[in-house]
């Protein structure tokens, strides 16, 4: 089975999806869609090709019941989570 690896910048990612949510919502939704967001990511050890391609190795996997997005590369070594971003953000520049 695959190795889940989070770059730091995922890292962040989570850290600022969970302010921006304990701001803006509550602490449970928070809770739930980085519960939500976690759960997905893990199903790629299983799954590593369930996102769709999007080009230079690069795959995004959807959030299911979130506007979440996965983006990640397979390696030799396992699955690198290159970043998570809200469906409405221009993620794609940085491709």
């Amino acid at each position: 089975m695959p190795t889940l690896k989070w770059t730091q910048q995922a890292t962040d990612d989570l850290w600022a999806i969970d302010a921006w949510l304990e701001e803006n919502a509550s602490g449970e939704i928070a809770l739930a869609t980085l519960a939500a967001i976690r759960s997905r990511a893990y199903f790629l050890e299983n799954f590593p090709h369930g996102g769709r391609p999007i080009g230079d190795g690069v795959r995004v996997l959807r959030v299911i019941n979130t506007p979440h997005l996965i983006v990640y590369r397979l390696s030799g070594d396992g699955i690198n989570i290159l970043r998570v971003h809200h469906e409405r953000e221009d993620w794609q520049i940085e491709l």
